[in-house]
């Protein structure tokens, strides 16, 4: 790690192993000014307002909620080297008792349940230490030893983790607090994420801040960036800034990946806090239009279908099932059997049907039972 580049540091630096120095964050919040940027911040609290509107109008969320988070496993995956497709996932999500096709496909599963986990933990305990343990606990599950690191899911590091494409610590990137000190900084991260007088910090510096001190802090051998980013979401539902968990950032950081690891580093380094709030909050804005923008591209689509369905004087069943294939995306005939109630037959003529209208279209895919994909809502949430 270059200390010579830690210019003006928004902490310190202390010894660790093999003679080297490891960044310690001070505690939050810094002391700031954010005039600068009040016409950015006003503009994305705005538009997170516009989201929070629609979300509260949607009839059924879970039919937007679902897909969503699946597009953010995927794009949140990415950035850590972790690739599969949309269908992919789908697919085994569908039977999660087959192994998937490759660990890559599990990891992004993971990302999902950890993240709908979190969401009800919610209701039980506040972001915490042991929330952030169980997410990480979830994220890693089932994966092989190589792929975990030979380190125990939902377990702090106890030893020094560094950051850079070097297995050597002299030649990192970046080295974050040291054992004990990280953990003297994650109790300290949860004191501040609890914290009830909050009025002086707007909700979304507050969540720009806890982001940058969690990354920094690297509690975890792997899988903080992703820890890390399900964060984002779970503050914003636990804060009941939105009342419906539809704000996902992962897309716009994948996008923009260089500039946002560059951006983090040079808050440690010269306390930049005003870049990186500045880049989050473009990024809150991005996210917002493109999720609004997907929400009434999805609700159009939706009401086509349903006009379809109409005109072709469909049976009611169809219309509970394209509600089910918008929530799902993937559909086979015994799921349609068991969601319709009725006769294996029956369930396939209504599938039959779908693909007659265009919304549905069998996989290539050699598993069985066949699976049919609503491939319009693939190119949606795919996109």
């Amino acid at each position: 790690m270059d200390v010579d580049a830690f210019k003006a540091p928004a902490g310190k630096l202390v010894d660790t192993i093999a003679g080297q120095k490891a960044f310690v964050p001070d505690p939050l919040p810094p002391d700031l000014d954010l005039s600068p940027i009040q016409q950015l911040l006003s503009d994305a609290d705005q538009k997170l307002g516009e989201l929070r509107g629609i979300g509260r109008y949607l009839p059924n969320p879970y039919l937007l909620i679902r897909p969503l988070q699946r597009k953010e496993a995927i794009a949140s995956s990415n950035i850590e080297g972790t690739y599969t497709s949309l269908p992919e996932l789908l697919l085994f999500e569908s039977s999660p008792k087959d192994e998937p096709a490759t660990t890559d496909t599990r990891e992004v599963f993971n990302y999902t349940r950890a993240l709908q986990i979190g969401i009800t933990r919610l209701e039980d305990i506040p972001i915490s230490n042991r929330l952030i343990r169980e997410l990480h606990q979830d994220l890693l599950a089932k994966l092989p030893s190589h792929r975990s690191g030979h380190h125990v899911p939902g377990e702090y590091r106890r030893e020094q983790n560094f950051i850079g494409r070097s297995k050597d610590i002299s030649k990192s990137r970046f080295n974050p607090p040291p054992p004990p000190l990280h953990l003297e900084c994650m109790n300290a991260l949860e004191l501040f994420i609890n914290k009830d007088d909050m009025a002086n910090i707007t909700p979304l510096v507050f969540i720009a801040m806890i982001h940058y001190q969690f990354e920094t802090i690297h509690p975890f051998p792997d899988g903080n960036g992703r820890v890390g980013r399900i964060l984002i979401p779970l503050i914003l539902h636990s804060r009941k800034i939105l009342d419906q968990p539809l704000l996902y950032m992962s897309q716009y950081f994948e996008d923009n990946r260089d500039e946002y690891v560059d951006i983090m580093l040079s808050v440690s380094q010269q306390s930049f806090w005003m870049n990186w709030i500045r880049f989050f909050l473009k990024g809150v804005l991005h996210s917002c239009e493109k999720t609004i923008e997907t929400i009434h591209r999805v609700r159009e689509l939706q009401d086509a279908y349903y006009r379809k369905c109409h005109t072709a004087r469909s049976s009611a069943l169809l219309l509970k099932i394209i509600d089910h294939v918008f929530e799902r995306i993937v559909v086979t005939v015994p799921r349609i059997r068991e969601l319709t109630q009725t006769s294996y037959t029956a369930a396939q003529n209504n599938v039959n049907k779908l693909v007659e209208y265009g919304i549905l279209s069998e996989s290539t895919s050699s598993r069985r039972p066949k699976y049919y994909f609503a491939t319009e809502l693939l190119d949606i949430f795919g996109a």
